[in-house]
């Protein structure tokens, strides 16, 4: 089964098969640890990640208005000391990547969501790209993008379209993401679905591992933040139905 790891173990004459969900890679729990240990300093960090691969970008600029000026070091981690509770804005900037506006909350002097993916420059109007982050758990949420009548982009359907018009950039399965959907071009006549399947518990629709993820969608045009998505706390379920496109433009769902 997929992202299943299957241990066998033998032990004074015994075998016994025991299967693990996966859970954070090594890296992403080193980050984790080098981000409490930053919170637990008074500081509040944030780690900026190329949304194509995963890895930090170095060298970006970051903006916060009200806070100061700050450049992402090694690991692409800005840090500043504890604020009080209340709303910020920041704006992300470094050549290669499109600038990025974001708001964001200090609640009980920390952050709820302090893991961003940013987006590479696209070549051309018309595109889309569609970044899923969360955080620790669960472990494997997957993103699905359908085309009325058309194609079906994800892990296990096509991650590229046959035309070339849309293909699955990165499949996450070890927590916090980024997954990530690029869609160099749509069909103004067609209907396309963007959605979220929990695959740690696809088996169980009660579930409300989903809903408790923190995940988050940022849909990104050509050369700006488009929209941003937060997945309905509280809810069980382990879809997430997040937006349409029609007409060449994002709707909610």
């Amino acid at each position: 089964m997929k992202r299943l790891l299957f241990l066998t173990l033998v032990c004074w004459g015994i075998g016994a098969a025991i299967y693990a969900q996966a859970g954070p890679s090594g890296e992403d729990l080193l980050i984790q640890r080098r981000l409490m240990e930053l919170k637990i300093k008074g500081l509040i960090p944030f780690r900026f990640a190329n949304a194509l691969d995963g890895k930090p970008i170095v060298g970006g600029k970051v903006a916060i208005e009200g806070i100061g000026d700050f450049v992402t070091d090694r690991e692409g981690i800005i840090t500043f000391p504890e604020r009080a509770d209340g709303r910020f804005f920041l704006v992300f900037s470094k050549q290669g990547f499109i600038t990025t506006e974001i708001d964001f909350e200090v609640i009980n002097r920390t952050l709820y969501d302090n893991r961003y993916s940013i987006s590479p420059d696209m070549p051309f109007d018309g595109y889309f790209r569609i970044i899923l982050d969360w955080g620790e758990r669960p472990a494997d949420l997957d993103l699905h993008f359908e085309k009325a009548g058309g194609y079906h982009i994800s892990y296990r359907n096509m991650q590229s379209a046959d035309d070339g018009s849309t293909r699955l950039d990165r499949d996450d399965v070890t927590s916090f993401g980024p997954e990530t959907i690029t869609v160099a071009q749509t069909d103004q006549r067609s209907v396309y679905h963007l959605y979220v399947i929990d695959f740690t518990n696809s088996s169980n629709g009660a579930s409300r591992a989903l809903s408790a993820s923190g995940a988050v969608i940022r849909v990104y045009n050509r050369d700006r933040l488009l929209q941003t998505f937060r997945v309905p706390e509280g809810s069980p379920g382990n879809r997430w139905n997040v937006f349409k496109i029609v007409n060449g433009t994002v709707v909610p769902e």
